[in-house]
C-alpha cells in the first residue's frame, strides 16, 4: 500500500508544478425567482471566435470558478435543463482586474421543459430512462469505498446471492458488460472480479431488461453494462482515492487506493486507471441435511463451516485514441487484473443415526491458495462516412484468463467417545487457461432524419483448457495415491458466428425499431483426449420495440425479444469440486442451451415515473439441483435442463423531489416465478445397482423487491444518504429462499474548493444481509444458512486535479460480448 500512496502523492506534486495562470473568474447562478440553480454547465469562451477555453459544473450552491486563466477577453455560456441558454457580455481579464466575480447570472425558465426539470436537473442515485435504468454510482455516498458487487446489490431489480451469482428481476443468466464489452466470465469468476473492483472506478451502471439485436443474444434476464469513469476537453486531469474499512464482527481491515488519469491534446487522447485492494473477510455457513429411505430418516448431517478469506488484487487499464483526421480514428485498449484469493476453511460435521443420535464427528481443515490473472486487448478503428452520422467501426479483440489453484484438505473422523478413527489427507492442483479471439464490424447508416439502418458481423473463437489432479493419503500411509475421480483434463473449443440488421423509424407520435440477429454455434469438448461432446446449431433472434407518445406527459413502450443462454465453460466441465468428503459440486457435459421469449409493456409519466409489466418464458431452463447418495451419504450440486420457467412481473420506478434539499427514489418489483419440469433421481442399492426415475417439479412463488434511496443536501457542503433494499421469500428451481435485505447510511463533506471529497458510510447497519434457504423436494431435505461480513464501516477520501473538463475517451464496445460471460477462471 505504501507504494501506491507514494505514487499518488507524486502525481499530486506533478499536477501542481505548472506555470501559474494570471487570473480567476467566478460567479453564482440563480433563476428569475432568485432561486439557486444547481449543477449548471458553465463554459468559458474566447470572445474573439467563441472557441472553448475551459468548462466547469456549478455546485449545489450555484457557484462556479475558473482558475489560472490567461489574460484576455472572454464570455461565459451557462446551460441547464429547464432553462434558456445564457451568455454574459464580453469582459476583460487583465493585470488591473485579475479576479472577476460575475454578477446577475439569472437564467430564464423554458416553460416547455418544466415538467422534465423537476426530476432530471439533479441526477439521483437511481435514474429511470425510457429504455434502461441507470445507477449513478458517483452520486452515491454509501457506495464510497465499496466494491462493484456491493453497489450492484443496491441496484433496482438486481439480486446478488451468497456466492455472487447475479439475478435481474428474479431471472438468472444476466450478461454483465464493462464499457459496452462483455466480461467473458461466468458467475464465480465474475463475482471475484467485481469484489476486487472499487466503486470509485465506476461512473454508472446501465440495466437493460430487453436489449436490441445489436447486442449478443446471450442473457435471458438482460444486460447490465458497467461504465467506468472517463474524463472530459483538452489538457490533463485525473483523480485519486484512498479508503479504509473495518468489519464489526472481527474488525478485519479493507484497504483500497486508486488513480485515474486522462490526457488529451490535439489528435491524441491517452487514458488509464489503476487500483489496488487488500481485503480480509469471513463467511459462516451451516448446512443441515437428512437422508431418507422408504420415507424414513436413516441419517442426519449437521455441518458448520467457518471460512477466513483474504483477497488482494491490482487492476489496470490503459488506452489511447489517435484522431487521424476528421473522419478516421484508431484506438488501442488494454485491461488487466491480477490477484490472489486465499481461504482457510474449518468445517465440522456431526453425523447422526436414524434415532438422531450422534454417530460420527468429521472435521475438515482446508487451505485454498488461488492466483489468477485476466487480460484483454482491443484494437479498434472508426470511419465517419459523412456528416449525417453514417459510420463504420471495427474491433479486433484478444482476451486471456489464467488461474492456478492449490488445495489442501485434512479430514479426521471421531467416534462418539471422540476417539480418532480415520485420517485422510488430500492435496489438489487445478489450472485453467482460456484464450478468446474476436472480430466484429458494425455499420450505422441514417437514411434520413427519421429513419436509421444498422448492421454488423461478428466471429469469435474460444479455447478453454482445464486440468485437475488430486492425491490422497489414508491413515498413516506415506505414499500418496492418485484419486481418479478428481484427476481430469478437459478441453473445450467453440466458434460463434453472428450477424444482425436493425431498422428504426420515427413517426410523429410513434417510434419503431425492428431487429434480427442470427448466431451459428460450433462447439467441441474432450476429456483426457477423448471427444466428450460436439454441437452445431444455428438460431434466429428477432427483437421488436415500439414507443408511443400519447401526450406531453405520457408515453407507452412495447418490446419483444428472443434470447439464448449457453452453458458456461465450467458448467460443461465434468470435474468434481469438493468442500469436504460429503459435499461437492460437479459439471454436466450434457447441459444444453436455454431459450427465452420476453415481452414488456411500459408506461412513463413526465419522462420519470415508469411502470413496466413483463412476461418471459425460458424453455430448457438450466437449473441447479441437489443429488444425494444414501449409500455414501454424499450430497452434490449440479446443473440440468428442465422443462421451463415463467416469469410474470410488474415494476415501478418513482423518483420524487420531496423538497429542494431532499430527493427520494423508490423502485418496486413484484414478480412470480413458476418452475415446471422433471428432476432425475438415482437410487443405488446395497449391491451397487442403480436405477433412475423422473420426479415432477412444480414450484412457484410471488416475490417483491424494494430499493429506496434518500439523498439530503445540507449546508456547508455536507450531504447525507440513506438507502436500503429488501427481497421477500423467493424460489429458484428446488431452492426456496427466505427474506434478505440491508440498510446503509453515509455522510459526505466537500473540501479544498470542491476538489476533494471525504465520505464516511456504514453498510448493512443491522447486519441483516444473510442467505437462508432450503432444498425440500421429495426425499431431499437440506437447510442452508450463510452469513458474511456485509456490515462494514468505511472512510474514503478522493481528490480531483488538473483540468476539470477534459473530453471523454470514446465510449466503444469491443467484440468480446458473449464469451466473457461464460468464463470461470479465478478463485471465488
Amino acid at each position: 500500500m505504501k507504494t501506491i500512496f507514494y505514487a499518488i502523492l507524486t502525481v499530486f506534486s506533478l499536477a501542481n508544478i505548472k506555470a501559474q495562470a494570471q487570473g480567476k473568474i467566478s460567479g453564482q447562478i440563480t433563476d428569475d425567482k432568485s432561486k439557486i440553480v444547481e449543477f449548471a454547465t458553465v463554459t468559458l469562451l474566447n470572445a474573439k471566435d467563441s472557441s472553448l477555453v475551459k468548462g466547469a459544473l456549478g455546485d449545489v450552491n450555484g457557484t462556479f470558478e475558473f482558475e489560472k486563466v490567461n489574460y484576455g477577453t472572454y464570455i461565459v455560456n451557462i446551460s441547464q435543463l429547464g432553462y434558456k441558454k445564457y451568455y454574459t457580455p464580453k469582459f476583460i481579464l487583465s493585470a488591473e482586474t485579475p479576479n472577476i466575480k460575475l454578477t446577475k447570472l439569472v437564467l430564464a425558465e423554458a416553460s416547455n421543459e418544466l415538467g422534465e426539470v423537476q426530476v432530471t436537473a439533479k441526477k439521483p442515485f437511481i435514474e429511470q430512462q425510457i429504455d434502461k435504468t441507470i445507477v449513478n454510482v458517483e452520486n452515491s455516498i454509501v457506495s464510497a469505498g465499496n466494491t462493484a458487487i456491493e453497489v450492484l446489490e443496491k441496484s433496482p431489480g438486481v439480486t446478488v446471492d451468497k456466492d455472487g451469482n447475479i439475478s435481474l428481476k428474479g431471472k438468472q443468466n444476466v450478461m454483465v458488460m464493462l464499457d459496452g464489452k462483455p466480461t467473458y466470465m461466468s458467475a464465480g469468476d465474475l463475482a471475484n472480479m467485481l469484489r476486487n473492483m472499487q466503486a470509485s472506478q465506476l461512473d454508472k451502471i446501465e440495466i437493460m431488461t430487453n436489449p436490441p439485436a445489436k447486442y449478443d443474444a446471450a442473457g435471458n434476464a438482460g444486460v447490465i453494462n458497467i461504465r467506468l469513469k472517463k474524463n472530459q476537453n483538452t489538457g490533463l486531469n485525473g483523480s485519486a482515492n484512498i479508503g479504509l474499512g473495518y468489519g464489526f464482527y472481527k474488525s478485519l481491515p479493507k484497504e483500497s487506493a486508486g488513480l485515474n488519469l486522462n490526457y488529451r491534446n490535439g489528435k491524441v487522447n491517452l487514458f488509464g486507471n489503476f487500483s489496488a485492494n487488500d481485503r480480509q473477510s469471513f463467511q459462516i455457513q451451516s448446512i443441515n441435511r437428512k437422508f431418507f429411505e422408504n420415507g424414513k430418516v436413516i441419517s442426519g448431517f449437521d455441518q458448520v463451516g467457518n471460512n477466513d478469506r483474504r483477497n488482494s488484487s491490482f487492476s489496470y487499464k490503459m488506452g489511447a485514441d489517435y484522431f487521424i483526421d476528421k473522419k478516421n480514428t484508431i484506438g488501442f485498449l488494454f485491461n488487466g487484473m491480477n490477484g490472489n484469493w486465499n481461504e482457510d476453511l474449518n468445517n465440522e460435521t456431526l453425523i447422526k443415526n436414524s434415532q438422531a443420535q450422534l454417530d460420527t464427528t468429521s472435521r475438515t481443515l482446508g487451505s485454498i491458495r488461488n492466483n489468477w490473472g485476466n487480460y484483454s486487448t482491443n484494437l479498434n478503428f472508426k470511419h465517419i462516412i459523412d456528416s449525417t452520422g453514417r459510420e463504420i467501426t471495427t474491433d479486433l479483440d484478444y482476451a486471456r484468463y489464467d488461474a492456478n489453484n492449490s488445495m489442501k484438505y485434512r479430514t479426521s473422523k471421531y467416534d462418539i467417545q471422540n476417539i480418532l478413527r480415520e485420517k485422510r489427507n488430500e492435496d489438489g492442483l487445478t489450472g485453467s487457461k482460456i484464450n478468446i479471439y474476436s472480430f466484429k464490424t458494425d455499420l450505422v447508416y441514417p437514411i434520413n432524419k427519421t429513419s436509421k439502418f444498422e448492421a454488423g458481423l461478428k466471429t469469435s473463437y474460444v479455447h478453454s483448457g482445464n486440468d485437475m489432479r488430486f492425491d490422497f493419503l489414508v491413515g498413516d500411509a506415506n505414499t500418496p495415491v492418485n484419486d481418479p475421480n478428481r484427476t481430469r483434463d478437459f478441453v473445450y473449443k467453440e466458434n460463434i458466428n453472428a450477424g444482425y440488421v436493425n431498422y428504426s423509424k420515427e413517426f410523429k407520435k410513434l417510434s419503431v425499431q425492428l431487429g434480427l440477429r442470427v448466431e451459428n454455434t460450433n462447439g467441441q469438448g474432450s476429456l483426457l483426449g477423448k471427444e466428450l461432446l460436439k454441437r452445431n446449431y444455428t438460431n434466429l433472434f428477432p427483437s421488436v420495440f415500439f414507443r408511443q407518445k400519447l401526450s406531453k406527459d405520457h408515453q407507452l413502450g412495447y418490446s419483444f425479444s428472443r434470447r439464448i443462454d449457453r452453458p458456461s465453460y465450467e458448467d460443461l466441465n465434468p470435474f468434481l469440486f469438493f468442500l469436504d468428503p460429503y459435499t461437492y459440486s460437479r459439471g454436466n457435459e450434457l447441459l444444453q442451451p436455454q431459450y427465452t421469449n420476453a415481452f414488456e409493456v411500459s408506461h412513463t409519466f413526465k419522462d420519470a415515473i415508469t411502470t413496466t409489466v413483463n412476461f418471459s418464458r425460458t424453455n430448457g431452463i438450466m437449473t441447479e439441483i441437489l443429488e444425494q447418495n444414501n449409500t455414501l451419504k454424499t450430497t452434490n450440486v449440479t446443473k440440468i435442463n428442465i422443462g421451463y420457467v415463467e416469469n410474470l412481473g410488474i415494476s415501478f420506478s418513482v423518483p420524487v423531489p420531496i423538497t429542494k434539499w431532499w430527493f427520494s427514489n423508490t423502485y418496486l418489483n413484484l414478480y412470480n416465478n413458476h418452475y415446471v419440469g422433471d428432476i432425475p433421481k438415482t437410487i443405488i442399492n446395497s449391491e451397487g445397482t442403480s436405477t433412475t426415475t423422473l420426479q415432477p417439479l412444480d414450484a412457484r412463488a410471488t416475490t417483491y423487491q424494494v430499493n429506496m434511496t434518500h439523498q439530503f443536501t445540507l449546508p456547508k457542503k455536507y450531504s447525507l444518504e440513506l438507502s436500503g433494499w429488501y427481497q421477500s421469500p423467493f424460489v429458484e428451481g428446488q431452492l426456496a429462499g427466505r427474506p434478505m435485505g440491508a440498510l446503509s447510511f453515509g455522510i459526505q463533506k466537500k473540501l479544498m474548493k470542491d476538489k476533494a471529497t471525504l465520505k464516511l458510510n456504514v453498510n448493512d447497519v443491522f447486519w441483516t444481509n444473510q442467505f437462508r434457504g432450503s432444498f425440500i423436494f421429495n426425499d431431499i431435505d437440506v437447510q442452508v444458512n450463510s452469513k458474511w461480513e456485509s456490515r462494514v464501516i468505511r472512510l474514503n477520501f478522493s481528490y480531483r486535479f488538473g483540468n476539470s473538463k477534459v473530453a471523454a475517451a470514446r465510449q466503444r464496445k469491443t467484440g468480446l460480448e458473449d464469451e466473457k460471460g461464460r468464463v470461470k477462471s479465478g478463485g471465488n
